[in-house]
């Protein structure tokens, strides 16, 4: 009778810790849950411009398209900012499309100035060409960042003076085409603090006689009046209320500042090919989704275990982790700071068969008579 008794009870003190490791599980994977969380961008007092503080998003109102009188093998893009912080890796402006949602980014990797954009091949493949700068950016400081592409390459210059020049790095004007996304990636959560004071895109090279003059009207707009020749889009940001940012070249899209924050064009279950990377972050995070999902397998396969063979706890165990894991994917798809991606299915699930095998009835006991 006492040996039915305290089975009984250890059942129920298993029931309990199932409870509790799964509404752990939620809670670190899932918390904070708010899927619309506040859009932090605000215009400067007393002057033109906006401020992203933290998590802000600016996107256009349409997508940027062509015309055929434009020259698709020259193309030009300026951005006057003042970064906030020079200590990690933000995405501050990008061009994409559905079927190539990393097209075009420029990007801040500590105080260096990256761009790239991704090529799509005939395999529907995509394929990524890159730049950097270093030392671009110092934390506070006004820098109109100016990048003109032609037939001979890109040259970069900063405040209107060549910084590089790369041969081999070609924009064609098929790349600023799509949505406008600022302020973060379109498709990963990369946020980028700072103040953007003005953003103007050239179906043309700029070269550096131009960039210098545009340095001046951009930083003294009252001795000159803007350049509009070849201007696609012109965003001078002098509107200092509303949440639209009017665009200087009629019949182009104006900019938007939405209510809400969100990674525009963020993954769905993204396949384990494409999450990949060759480095130590990727094999930390396998890793700790893989332990993390430990006790959660050894919880529950001990509950199940009590009721069931032990063959039908495991399978039952591993198929519970994995349909666990798969509804916090498909949750972590609305929440901004997360990412949504099946490696974590898999990691997850071998987490629980982990968990599951050490389970053994003789560790289970002893865990249940320690706990009592």
């Amino acid at each position: 009778m006492n040996e039915q008794l305290e089975a009984v009870r250890g059942r129920e003190r298993l029931r309990v810790l199932c409870g509790g490791a799964i509404i752990a599980v939620l809670i670190s994977t899932l918390w904070p849950f708010n899927p619309f969380p506040r859009n932090r961008v605000s215009w400067l007092t007393g002057a033109k411009g906006i401020r992203f503080d933290g998590t802000g998003l600016v996107v256009s109102k349409s997508p940027l398209g062509a015309e055929e009188t434009e020259a698709r093998e020259s193309c030009s893009l300026e951005l006057l900012l003042r970064p906030a912080s020079t200590e990690s890796m933000y995405t501050i402006l990008s061009f994409y499309t559905p079927d190539n949602p990393r097209q075009f980014l420029v990007r801040q990797w500590t105080d260096g100035l990256l761009v790239s954009h991704d090529v799509i091949d005939a395999q529907s493949k995509a394929k990524t060409t890159k730049f950097d700068v270093d030392h671009a950016f110092h934390r506070g400081k006004l820098l109109l960042v100016t990048i003109a592409s032609g037939p001979n390459g890109t040259a970069v210059y900063l405040d209107g003076q060549q910084a590089r020049a790369f041969p081999r790095f070609k924009i064609s004007r098929s790349d600023l085409l799509g949505q406008i996304v600022m302020g973060t990636s379109p498709v990963d959560y990369q946020p980028w603090p700072g103040e953007v004071l003005g953003l103007a895109i050239y179906s043309k090279e700029l070269a550096h006689a131009d960039a210098l003059r545009h340095f001046r009207d951009w930083t003294d707009p009252g001795v000159h009046s803007p350049d509009l020749d070849r201007a696609i889009s012109r965003y001078a940001f002098t509107e200092m209320a509303g949440r639209e940012i009017h665009n200087e070249v009629v019949s182009r899209p104006d900019l938007e500042i939405p209510t809400s924050f969100s990674v525009p064009h963020k993954v769905l279950l993204e396949s384990p090919v494409k999450e990949f990377k060759a480095d130590w972050r990727y094999v930390n995070d396998v890793l700790l989704n893989v332990a993390g999902f430990v006790p959660l397998g050894f919880i529950v396969c001990a509950y199940l275990a009590c009721t069931k063979s032990r063959q039908t706890a495991v399978l039952q165990t591993i198929l519970a982790g994995g349909i666990l894991s798969f509804v916090i994917e498909v949750l972590q798809a609305y929440i901004p700071r997360r990412g949504s991606g099946t490696t974590d299915i898999i990691t997850n699930s071998l987490g629980s068969a982990l968990g599951a095998l050490l389970a053994q009835p003789s560790v289970v006991h002893r865990v249940l008579r320690r706990m009592k």
